[in-house]
């Protein structure tokens, strides 16, 4: 009755379309990039819809403390060695992009941007800016809670499951203050300002984070989806619920219950009984889920805006994007895959080997 790998990759499928749809057309102002009808009081009725993707983090962030959880629950001591290469794949994959639309934006005439100068490519490479991509911000947030995972899981074990998201909550209303207020000025100093960014988007994505791992520990989702399979109709209270969370999210437009939005998403989703074909899709969508991520904003925003939004019509330009988005990821996995085959060869090898003289 948990959450499977399956189920969380189909979930990572949907958050992808969320975090595109929330960075398409979060905006009500849209300066005639793309057709607003219909409008609500004014408003284009796709904002409301993109307003709902802010969950795509919280989701993403959830499903990374679930499975981390498990993973070290069941790691055998080999945390660290894991979580490295963990961290080292996902670098690899993500200085494939950034070599290849660093490429891409030179032949485009956007050489002064991409790749700019020297330090602003160094400071990209190594995480430390997110200049050449805004969506690249997590990226050094996600290592940051791999990194710590080890630690916070230990105490997710140890303390009461109340006390620790009263806490993880509060730390989140703190950081999420500072990084909407800005209520300490950091001044001008930039090494000073980069440190207490990290640490801000770190707090603000802890919660889900510890959340997640606490579903793992409790088997909370066990418990949820008992109930629910005793009701009839549950796929139409589900898809109900998800979407009074959207019209709540729209009456109260502030991001931060976006943890609320985006746990609360994925217990319902994850209720409803889904066709083969879609699970198909879903799964498709979760495991191009990271390329998507680390290149969508070089299309609709960087390099090919007047591409992107050439189509006028939202639902062509989301459908657009997408398609390019997964165009990319292909190339990328083409490189990708036999480097990280190449690589966990070579880990057995040496694995082997070590055994051997054991």
């Amino acid at each position: 009755m948990e959450f499977t790998k399956q189920d969380m990759k189909m979930t990572k499928g949907v958050a992808i379309m969320f975090m595109l749809l929330l960075h398409l057309f979060c905006r009500k102002d849209v300066h005639g990039l793309y057709d607003t009808y219909p409008l609500i009081n004014g408003v284009p009725l796709i904002y409301y819809i993109g307003l709902f993707g802010d969950a795509c983090v919280p989701i993403y962030c959830f499903a990374s403390g679930y499975g981390l959880f498990l993973s070290i629950k069941n790691s055998k001591g080999q945390t660290i060695k894991k979580n490295g290469m963990r961290i080292f794949k996902l670098l690899i994959n993500f200085w494939i992009i950034l070599f290849l639309f660093v490429g891409i934006g030179g032949l485009a005439g956007k050489s002064e941007t991409l790749p700019g100068d020297p330090i602003k490519f160094i400071l990209n490479f190594f995480v430390l800016s997110n200049s050449y991509n805004g969506a690249w911000w997590f990226l050094q947030t996600y290592i940051l809670l791999v990194l710590l995972a080890p630690a916070l899981f230990k105490i997710v074990r140890k303390c009461n499951s109340y006390v620790l998201i009263s806490f993880s909550g509060f730390v989140y209303l703190i950081t999420y203050i500072q990084r909407i207020k800005h209520v300490i000025d950091l001044g001008d100093n930039s090494t000073l300002n980069m440190t207490v960014n990290a640490i801000v988007l770190l707090g603000t994505s802890q919660l889900p984070f510890i959340v997640g791992a606490v579903f793992a520990k409790e088997k909370i989702y066990t418990k949820i989806s008992k109930k629910f399979n005793r009701i009839s109709m549950k796929n139409v209270f589900c898809l109900l619920g998800i979407l009074l969370l959207a019209v709540i999210h729209g009456f109260y437009e502030s991001m931060i219950i976006a943890p609320i939005t985006g746990i609360t998403f994925i217990c319902l989703f994850n209720l409803i009984d889904k066709s083969k074909f879609l699970q198909k899709i879903l799964d498709y969508f979760g495991t191009h889920s990271t390329n998507i991520w680390l290149t969508h904003m070089f299309f609709y925003m960087t390099i090919f805006p007047s591409l992107v939004f050439a189509v006028k019509y939202p639902i062509l330009i989301f459908c657009w994007l997408i398609s390019l988005c997964l165009i990319s990821s292909h190339i990328v996995n083409f490189i990708y895959k036999p480097l990280i085959l190449r690589i966990d060869k070579n880990n057995l090898n040496l694995s082997n080997t070590k055994r051997a003289i054991g």
